[in-house]
């Protein structure tokens, strides 16, 4: 159901001015649109619903949809967010800026409005977002992670200490390795530096992978990894990317 989340750095000229609007969950016509303009052009095809399965879940309410828009109302981009209601947690699934519009300001405005709007809206234990880590991907046509993952630490998110990954968008789509995931909001977010309840985390990622990928299967090791990682005693440590440690060796990794 929910991919990635990325800042998409793009050429051109900033607007002089946007505003950010949700978008109504019936204008299948505007959907399509924004669907078409805004995620298509910025995430490949792993990482992207499809799009009858967008438009169906902002029609059940599963998904809300924020738009920046100029004053004239021409769409420049805009985050969506997907809601799990068993584990109370709230997924930033994308956000990104229209090709040929430079992102400045404009994810930071997207980012404020959807902290506020999917607090508002859903009142989550957490609220989380998931990008790639830049120690396993580089700079492609879709974006560089090294810039998106600074423009994440000037918003000082922090990330939880597991080896997270992508489950698998439908039943043609495939797993994305090397991920990060980042919280940077909820009800039960720690004021400062602290700990979160890896049972939050886990009940969230359990959901997750089961509406994405259906029950697990029982030598699904990977997804098992993930889980057991959920549970070090005393809770997940909220990080930097700095502090992260590296999968592949279990020590900090260098970004």
């Amino acid at each position: 159901m929910s991919p990635l989340t990325k800042e998409q750095p793009v050429a051109g000229s900033a607007p002089s001015a946007c505003h950010v609007e949700p978008m109504a969950s019936i204008d299948d016509s505007g959907l399509t649109d924004f669907y078409e303009r805004v995620l298509v052009p910025n995430f490949p095809a792993d990482e992207l619903e499809a799009e009858a399965n967008f438009i169906a879940s902002v029609r059940s309410g599963g998904t809300h949809v924020l738009a920046a828009r100029t004053p004239a109302g021409d769409i420049l981009g805009g985050a969506v967010g997907d809601w799990f209601g068993g584990s109370q947690v709230a997924l930033l699934s994308y956000l990104a800026v229209r090709p040929g519009v430079r992102s400045g300001g404009i994810g930071t405005q997207l980012m404020a409005a959807a902290t506020d709007a999917w607090t508002a809206r859903w009142n989550p234990r957490l609220l989380v977002a998931e990008i790639e880590d830049p120690r396993y991907h580089h700079a492609t046509a879709y974006g560089d992670p090294r810039a998106r993952l600074r423009f994440y630490e000037r918003l000082d998110v922090r990330f939880l200490p597991i080896p997270y990954f992508q489950p698998a968008l439908g039943k043609s789509g495939r797993r994305v390795p090397g991920l990060m995931l980042m919280v940077f909001g909820g009800t039960v977010l720690p004021r400062r530096e602290g700990m979160v309840n890896g049972a939050h985390v886990e009940e969230f990622l359990t959901e997750y992978f089961e509406v994405c990928e259906g029950p697990p299967a029982t030598d699904d090791l990977q997804l098992k990894r993930l889980l057991e990682a959920c549970r070090a005693p005393g809770g997940l440590p909220l990080l930097s990317a700095a502090e992260l440690p590296d999968p592949r060796n279990n020590e900090p990794g260098s970004l």
